[in-house]
C-alpha cells in the first residue's frame, strides 16, 4: 500500500481544523427566544436541549457527531490517495514517444487499436510519475511532433495524449529521436578567438520510453547519449489477419500496345494462405471483379486488369479505385486509388535553322500522336510572342539547336551544341575526334538506345550543376548530360547534328541522324521531358508527401479538395508549380482553378507500403550501435483506492442527513 498526498502542508493544516470545529459546535449553548407554550411536554424537551448544549457539561453520545466525523475522516483518507502500484519509475525526466503511423491502426488486439493500447500504457505511466517528475510527449510517423514539452502537470500531459490522432503515414523514427536528443544531448560551440568550447545548454539525463510496433528501419549513425531508452512493443504477437494492396499502377504505353492495363500487388501478412475478393471501380462503377484471389502466407500475388475499353470513351479524368472486400486487422491498405487523365498533346517548340534530322525525327506518325510540334528559326527567340509564352509556361518542352535564350523558359529544355545561360553550365572547346566510352541506358531518355557505334566528329565536354547526371560519355568526358532546374529538367547535348557553313551549306557532324536510335531518342524526349502521351496515368503519392502540381494552363491560384474535408487554396510557387502539403489521407484529390472554378486535374494518395501492411511487431530496436530489447507485457499500472473512500464518505453523509431529518420531525 502506498500513499500519494493530493494536498500541501498548509492545506492539510486547514483540513485538520475541521474535526475540532465540529466537536466544538456540539458544546455550544443554543441561544433561543423565550416563548410561552401551552404544553409541559414542550417545556421538558426545551430543558433537555439546553442541558445538552451546556458548554462545560460532559459531551453526550451523539450519532450525528460520529457520522460527521466519519465523513471528514474518509475524505481525508481519500485525499491521501492510497493505492497499490508496480515498479517505481526511475529518474526525473521522462520522454514518452508514441507511434501514430498507419500500422498503429491495426485491430489485432482485443477490442482496441494499437494506438489506443499505447495511449493507455502511457497514461498509466504518467500516473506513476512523482509530483516533481517532468514528462514530455512526442508523436511520430514519417514526421515527428513535440506535443508537450517538459512539464510537471500530469493533467496537461494526459490532455495532449488524448489529442493524438491516428495517421495514415508511414513510419520513420529518426526525426523524433533527433527531437528528443536535442534536449538530452545539447551541442557544443567554440569561439574562434580561442580553442575552448562551451556547452550550449545543460545536458539532461532522460528516460526515453518508445511505444511502437517497430515497423521502421534501423536507425544507423545515431547516438542516444544521455537518453536511457526503453522499448514497449505494441501489437499482438499471434498471427495477424491482413491482406493488403502494396502496389497499384496503370500502364502508360497505350501508344505502343494499344492497350491500357492496371497492375496490382497483394501482400499477405499472415502465416496462413488466404483468398480475397477484389473489385475494380472506374468513376464509382464496377468495371472488373475477381473472386477468391489466392495469396500465400507471408507472400505476394500480382494480377492485372484490362482497361482498354476506357481508352475509347475517356474525355475527362477517370478515377480508378481497387478494393479488397473482406475486413481484416488493417483496413487502411484494403483500398488503393489512381487516376487517368484524358488525351492531351504536349506543346513542343523546336528552335532551329534548316536541321533536317530534327525535322524528319519529329514528323513521324508516332511523334505527331503525342505532341503538337512547331518549328521556328533562331530569330524567333527575339520576338515578344516567344518571351511571353515561355514565361507563362505555355510550352512543355523547348528544343534549342545551337542557340540559347536570354532567360530560361518555364518548362523542360533540350540543347544541341549549346547550354543554358547559367554559370553552373560550362562547355569545353570543340575536341576532335570523339570516341564513345559509355552510355547511361538506365535513364528514361536513353531507353532502348545503342550508341556505342555512334560516329561524332567534333564534340564538347559538359560540366553541369550539382545533381547532373551523365547520359553519354566520351573518352574526354561527358558529352550529354541532364540536370534539374527547380521543377524542370535541362538536357544538354555537347555536339551539333549539323554545322552551318558561311555559304549556307550544311556540314554533317555525326551520323546519328541516319540511325534508328535517333528517332527513338526524340520519342523518349517527347514522352519524358514533354510529358507527351495520349493518356497520362498520374504517379501516386504517399500520405504526408509534398505534392507538386503543374497545371496545363497557367493560373495564379488553384484549389485542392480531398478526403477528410480538405479544401485549400494554393498560390503559385516558382517554376509555375503549386506545392500541396496536406496530403495526409488516402484518396482522390481534385485540383480546380480557384478563380474560374474549372477542373484542372486530379491526383491520388495511397499508403501502399509493405512494411506497414506486414503488421509485424519487432521484439527489439537497433538505434546506432545499441540494441534495445522490448519489455514484455503491459506497463504495470497503479491501482487507486481513493475513489472508493470518497464513495464511502458520500454514503455516510447521506446517512447523516437521513438521521438528522428523522430527529427533526419526531
Amino acid at each position: 500500500m502506498t500513499w500519494m498526498s493530493a494536498l500541501g502542508p498548509w492545506q492539510w493544516l486547514l483540513l485538520g481544523l475541521i474535526p475540532p470545529l465540529i466537536i466544538l459546535l456540539y458544546f455550544l449553548k443554543l441561544r433561543r427566544t423565550p416563548l410561552e407554550v401551552p404544553s409541559t411536554y414542550l417545556w421538558t424537551k426545551t430543558i433537555e436541549d439546553l442541558h445538552v448544549n451546556s458548554i462545560w457539561q460532559k459531551l453526550r453520545n451523539s450519532l450525528l457527531l460520529i457520522l460527521q466525523l466519519l465523513v471528514v475522516l474518509f475524505l481525508m483518507l481519500s485525499l491521501l490517495r492510497p493505492g497499490c502500484q508496480g515498479d517505481q519509475l526511475e529518474g526525473e525526466h521522462f520522454i514518452f514517444m508514441i507511434d501514430n503511423s498507419a500500422s498503429m491502426s491495426a485491430t489485432d488486439l482485443p477490442s482496441r487499436t494499437r494506438l489506443e493500447d499505447a495511449k493507455d500504457q502511457i497514461r498509466n505511466m504518467i500516473d506513476r510519475m512523482e509530483s516533481d517528475d517532468k514528462g514530455m510527449l512526442i508523436s511520430f510517423s514519417n514526421a515527428s511532433r513535440v506535443l508537450q514539452s517538459y512539464t510537471k502537470n500530469k493533467s496537461q500531459l494526459k490532455k495532449r495524449l488524448n489529442e493524438i490522432e491516428q495517421s495514415e503515414r508511414t513510419t520513420d523514427i529518426r526525426e523524433a529521436l533527433l527531437a528528443a536528443s536535442a534536449l538530452a544531448n545539447p551541442g557544443r560551440t567554440s569561439s574562434r578567438e580561442d580553442a575552448r568550447d562551451f556547452q550550449v545548454a545543460e545536458a539532461i539525463e532522460a528516460q526515453l520510453h518508445i511505444f511502437s510496433d517497430g515497423s521502421f528501419p534501423n536507425v544507423d549513425d545515431f547516438s542516444l547519449g544521455n537518453l536511457q531508452a526503453e522499448y514497449h512493443p505494441i501489437g499482438g504477437y499471434e498471427t495477424v489477419n491482413n491482406v493488403g494492396i502494396t502496389a497499384f499502377s496503370i500502364s502508360n504505353d497505350v501508344n505502343l500496345t494499344g492497350k491500357m492495363q492496371a497492375f496490382a500487388q497483394f501482400t499477405n501478412a499472415g502465416l496462413d494462405d488466404r483468398t480475397v475478393n477484389v473489385t475494380l471501380y472506374v468513376d464509382d462503377e464496377v468495371t472488373d471483379a475477381r473472386s477468391e484471389v489466392a495469396v500465400s502466407g507471408q507472400g505476394n500475388r500480382a494480377i492485372d486488369f484490362d482497361l482498354t475499353a476506357l481508352v475509347a470513351n475517356l474525355d475527362t479524368t477517370a478515377k480508378i479505385k481497387l478494393v479488397i472486400e473482406e475486413e481484416d486487422d488493417f483496413m487502411l491498405d484494403n483500398v488503393a486509388y489512381n487516376v487517368v487523365n484524358p488525351p492531351r498533346l504536349a506543346k513542343v517548340l523546336i528552335v532551329t535553322d534548316q536541321n533536317p534530322f530534327l525535322r524528319m525525327g519529329m514528323e513521324t506518325e508516332r511523334s505527331q500522336k503525342v505532341a503538337d510540334i512547331s518549328f521556328e528559326s533562331r530569330s524567333f527567340l527575339e520576338k515578344s510572342d516567344y518571351e511571353q509564352n515561355a514565361a507563362l509556361g505555355l510550352y512543355d518542352l523547348v528544343i534549342y539547336d545551337q542557340c540559347s535564350p536570354k532567360a530560361m523558359p518555364e518548362c523542360n529544355t533540350l540543347f544541341f551544341n549549346d547550354k543554358p545561360k547559367s554559370e553552373e553550365w560550362t562547355l569545353s572547346e570543340p575536341l576532335f575526334p570523339t570516341r564513345i566510352l559509355d552510355a547511361n541506358t538506365t535513364h528514361p531518355v536513353m531507353n532502348s538506345l545503342n550508341l556505342t557505334k555512334l560516329r561524332i566528329a567534333n564534340s564538347r565536354t559538359i560540366k553541369g550543376p550539382k545533381a547532373t547526371m551523365t547520359l553519354l560519355e566520351s573518352t574526354a568526358g561527358p558529352i550529354m548530360a541532364i540536370a534539374p532546374r527547380g521543377g524542370f529538367e535541362d538536357c544538354v547535348v555537347g555536339f551539333p547534328l549539323v554545322e552551318y557553313a558561311e555559304s549556307g551549306e550544311l556540314i554533317y557532324n555525326t551520323d546519328w541522324g541516319s540511325k534508328l536510335s535517333f528517332p527513338i531518342f526524340l520519342q523518349n524526349v517527347l514522352e519524358v521531358l514533354a510529358g507527351g502521351s495520349r493518356f497520362q496515368a498520374m504517379k501516386t503519392s504517399k500520405p504526408g508527401d509534398l505534392v507538386k502540381i503543374r497545371t496545363p494552363i497557367p493560373t495564379e491560384e488553384v484549389r485542392v479538395t480531398g478526403p477528410g474535408g480538405v479544401n485549400e487554396t494554393i498560390k503559385q510557387d516558382r517554376d509555375n508549380v503549386f506545392v500541396f502539403t496536406k496530403s495526409d489521407l488516402s484518396g482522390i484529390y481534385d485540383v480546380d482553378d480557384a478563380k474560374d472554378d474549372l477542373a484542372v486535374k486530379k491526383f491520388a494518395v495511397n499508403l501502399m507500403d509493405v512494411a506497414e501492411s506486414r503488421l509485424a511487431v519487432s521484439e527489439k530496436l537497433e538505434i546506432g550501435f545499441e540494441e534495445i530489447q522490448g519489455t514484455e507485457g503491459r506497463v504495470p499500472a497503479r491501482n487507486e483506492y481513493w475513489t472508493w473512500l470518497a464513495l464511502v464518505a458520500l454514503a455516510i453523509l447521506l446517512i447523516e442527513w437521513l438521521v438528522y431529518n428523522r430527529r427533526v420531525f419526531i
